[in-house]
């Protein structure tokens, strides 16, 4: 996985514009254009509807404190009481209205986050995008995308319409009020409060990048931390303590540089928006007492032309405090759209087939002038290969260390689709790959056996007899039972996992099997085992290997060399020096114990 900070960025991806529109938009339609989705619309439909009630409750407590203001002046008790339970009645209103809002917000805002993660995760598995997206290396931590950005997201786009209503609604309502008094004020806190809008926009358009990075750097931060965590016992091997401790403090020097320049981005600019805030308190002093001064209205109207005024320069102030948070989610719209857009990018390049090898489902497996690259498009592999493998046949792909070997089956998995010609390969249920180091999944034994289809339903008699036939007949008791869960990555070697691979594909039983020196970590005698025990039950295979102690298991060899080249050879007649034809290449006399050396060709 790449670190942000080693990932290039997209000037573009700092601004408030109409392409951060579009992602927002590109991330919101799949939920809202569904059908299935209609009770949200409900949701949504009854809470802005709603709306309309808490403007008539600004609107209403303005009247009833100017009212209790005259009454004051009067020395009305009763009619002052009577208002005051009125006021009490309508506080009692807001907060039901305050209260269902919340709800209504929380029930949509639950029901989005769940169904965009499990979209977002489906896509993410769905035609090997993970695969993608770890080879190329250009979209850093997309675990932490998925994980930490999508409930900011939704959580600021439902806030949105519900801030624009009442905005809409509060300025209408209480503009109407504050007209009545004077057109004066009316205009200075609509002139007033856009200008704060426009400050506060340009304020925080830098603040965009700075959240970005600061983003970015933490998830670098909790990479660095998981890392370790993964490989905790070669850094203890190496005893490499030290750099480690190194690398994450340098990971949080950057998590605390970047949250420091917000700080004080922030500490700067507070001194023009809070000397904004406090000038609006003057506001009053100047347009409103002097109409009381000049008899023109009455006291009780000042609380209410004041109030008025409040509560209209608080609706705008809704949308003006909208935009730091904005400059606080769009890094993650960014980073989240652009997992989506990786996604949108794969099924076009799917659906025009550029740039890619074609490939055909049929009964064996067929190489038609196929020539093999790079996801990236970086290298050249091997070129115009052509061949054919009928069932019950099996090759070995052979050749010097970054020939491509491993690459092929890349290729044939469906994993690098980047080349020319065409494939003729089975389906995918009939196919089994099976690489170096096996993928050991969370859950029990048994599910561990079964893995990855994990619907076999296989007693403990057969499972035991099957791991009998691949040299693991103490596992399940060294397992502690079939249900036992434990991390079996770090509990099993990796001898033994690769063993684990053979027993998969005695309970998976494909018709297809490609190895990727899946043998490799087992001594020669256990690997004979395997490959006779693989040749009894008739699967077609391939092999990727270094060692000649498998030839004799194989018909044909597909020998890679440098430039492209390429020669299909029968395996019988490879000599054993060809294999690794670079340098020298060695193997352990298991019966002396001596390191022979070969010659390369």
């Amino acid at each position: 996985m790449t670190d942000a900070a080693t990932i290039k960025i997209d000037p573009r991806d700092y601004r408030l514009d109409a392409r951060l529109a579009r992602r927002i938009w590109r991330l919101s339609k799949p939920y809202w254009t569904d059908k299935a989705h209609w009770k949200s619309w409900v949701l949504l439909a009854f809470g802005l509807l709603i709306g309309p009630l808490w403007a008539f409750y600004n609107y209403r407590v303005a009247q009833i404190t100017a009212q209790q203001a005259n009454l004051l002046v009067a020395r009305d008790e009763a009619q002052w009481h009577a208002l005051f339970w009125l006021l009490f009645f309508l506080a009692l209103g807001k907060w039901l209205y305050d209260t269902v809002l919340a709800l209504l917000e929380m029930l949509m805002k639950m029901q989005w986050y769940r169904w965009l993660t499990e979209w977002v995760v489906a896509r993410y598995l769905t035609n090997k995008t993970y695969y993608d997206i770890a080879a190329r290396e250009d979209i850093d931590n997309p675990d932490e995308r998925i994980q930490d950005n999508v409930e900011p997201f939704v959580e600021g786009v439902l806030s949105f319409p519900t801030r624009v209503l009442a905005t809409i609604l509060g300025v209408v309502t209480n503009g109407l009020l504050l007209t009545q008094v004077t057109t004066a004020m009316t205009a200075f806190v609509l002139t007033y409060s856009l200008a704060g809008i426009a400050i506060q926009t340009a304020i925080y358009w830098p603040l965009i990048r700075k959240n970005f990075d600061a983003v970015a750097a933490a998830a670098d931060f909790r990479f660095g931390l998981l890392r370790v965590r993964d490989n905790a016992e070669t850094i203890a091997f190496f005893r490499g303590e030290g750099m480690e401790e190194q690398q994450v403090k340098g990971r949080l020097r950057r998590v605390v540089h970047n949250k420091m320049d917000i700080y004080y981005y922030q500490f700067k600019t507070s001194f023009v928006t809070r000397l904004f805030g406090d000038l609006w308190t003057l506001a009053p002093l100047f347009l409103i007492y002097p109409l009381y001064f000049s008899g023109k209205i009455e006291f009780g109207v000042i609380a209410l032309a004041t109030g008025a005024a409040m509560q209209m320069r608080t609706s705008i102030m809704s949308l003006q405090d909208y935009i730091p948070f904005i400059a606080g989610v769009a890094p993650r719209v960014v980073r989240l759209a652009q997992i989506v857009e990786r996604f949108d990018a794969m099924d076009a390049d799917a659906a025009r087939h550029e740039g890619q090898i074609r490939i055909h489902r049929g009964d064996r497996i067929a190489l038609d002038r196929t020539c093999f690259e790079t996801p990236g498009g970086e290298q050249k592999l091997a070129q115009d290969v052509s061949l054919s493998i009928n069932p019950g046949e099996s090759l070995i792909i052979i050749g010097q260390t970054g020939v491509g070997k491993s690459s092929i089956l890349r290729s044939m998995a469906g994993l690098w689709t980047r080349g020319s010609g065409a494939m003729t390969m089975p389906n995918v249920d009939d196919m089994m790959f099976v690489p170096q180091k096996p993928y050991m999944m969370l859950g029990d034994l048994r599910a561990q056996l079964l893995y990855p289809h994990g619907s076999a339903s296989l007693t403990e008699t057969e499972l035991q007899s099957v791991l009998e036939r691949v040299c693991l007949p103490d596992l399940i008791e060294k397992a502690g039972g079939l249900d036992a869960q434990r991390d079996w990555g770090k509990l099993f070697s990796l001898g033994e996992q690769q063993r684990i691979s053979f027993a998969r594909i005695l309970i998976s039983k494909p018709r297809f099997v490609f190895l990727d020196e899946s043998t490799s970590a087992v001594d020669v005698p256990t690997e004979a085992k395997l490959y006779r025990t693989l040749i009894e039950t008739g699967t077609t295979f391939i092999s990727v290997g270094h060692r000649e102690t498998i030839l004799q298991f194989h018909d044909r060899a597909l020998r890679l060399l440098p430039g492209g080249e390429w020669e299909l050879l029968n395996a019988e007649t490879v000599e054993t020096s060809t294999i690794e034809p670079l340098g020298k290449a060695r193997r352990v006399d298991l019966e002396s114990g001596l390191l022979p050396v070969h010659a390369g060709a």
